[in-house]
């Protein structure tokens, strides 16, 4: 049985998803919104940040209409040392955002975004119509949730630089999201990730002879070719099907992954995937 890197769209355990389903059904509501959520980690000043996003929104951004980055940040009243949430706070702040991401989303018919938990703090991030945008509402809205310190700001952003260039994963943090994915499958299907075993990756080149360049590197690392092809129809035709035993717990296959993608791009190429077996014990 083979999982393949294409899974099932993460779905958000709080209730505000349900409201933005119900918002992108509406006859009236003119821009469609495509919903694709998970979790990814990052590093901010040395320290963890947690990121809830909406990936699929990279695929229709810019959205004209929606010109204006708002952020709304409260500081945690529990947070672990760490500066994450707290399983002690977890109730407290879905209700919160249940209250809030609505509020603010119908108020200025904004598109919610995400969030980011880091240093003791939850932002929360919404891209809306800076000529509608008013921060007495916005005043209004958090003085509902006085147990909280709270504060926020407007920032004119007509490109979505903030959601392209800073919000989004990088191709690292990216490949690590799409990693964790096919491992959650796996583990969805009963394998307990102990036993290495074959792992399949697809690599697509511009020139054969970066190809070339790329399979003679690889090969000192273990991995065995099992197919070269070309695909007249891609920007990067040029294919190359490797193999290698390894584990697949998140921090190797990680690091794995990673090298294959620098590997590709420094012979102008890029990596597309993995694929293995479930092993049950």
């Amino acid at each position: 049985m083979s999982i393949k890197i294409i899974v099932k769209k993460e779905k958000n355990l709080s209730l505000f998803d349900k409201f933005l389903k119900k918002k992108s059904e509406d006859k009236e509501q003119e821009i469609q919104i495509p919903d694709d959520w998970d979790f990814y980690l990052c590093d901010i000043d040395g320290k963890t940040g947690s990121y809830f996003l909406n990936l699929a929104l990279i695929n229709i951004i810019p959205i004209v209409e929606k010109n204006a980055f708002l952020w709304i940040e409260l500081t945690l009243n529990q947070p672990t040392e760490d500066g994450m949430s707290s399983q002690q706070e977890y109730d407290t702040l879905i209700s919160l955002e249940d209250q809030l991401i609505p509020q603010i989303t119908e108020l200025f018919n904004a598109i919610y975004v995400g969030r980011l938990t880091h240093s003791g703090t939850r932002d929360f991030y919404f891209y809306l119509n800076e000529n509608i945008y008013d921060a007495k509402l916005v005043e209004k809205t958090i003085h509902k949730f006085s147990d909280y310190q709270i504060k926020f700001g407007l920032k004119n952003d007509p490109l979505w630089d903030i959601y392209r260039e800073t919000i989004y994963p990088n191709i690292y943090a990216m490949q690590s999201l799409t990693n964790d994915r096919v491992i959650r499958n796996l583990e969805n299907h009963g394998d307990t990730l102990v036993a290495e075993r074959p792992v399949e990756h697809w690599c697509y080149f511009e020139t054969s002879e970066g190809r070339d360049k790329f399979i003679k590197t690889i090969q000192t690392e273990g991995f065995e070719i099992n197919s070269q092809s070309y695909h007249e129809e891609n920007k990067k035709p040029y294919c190359v099907q490797l193999v290698r035993t390894d584990s697949v717990e998140l921090d190797n296959i990680n690091g794995v992954t990673w090298a294959l993608l620098e590997l590709c791009i420094e012979n102008g190429g890029e990596y597309d995937g993995w694929e293995t077996l479930v092993i049950l014990n």
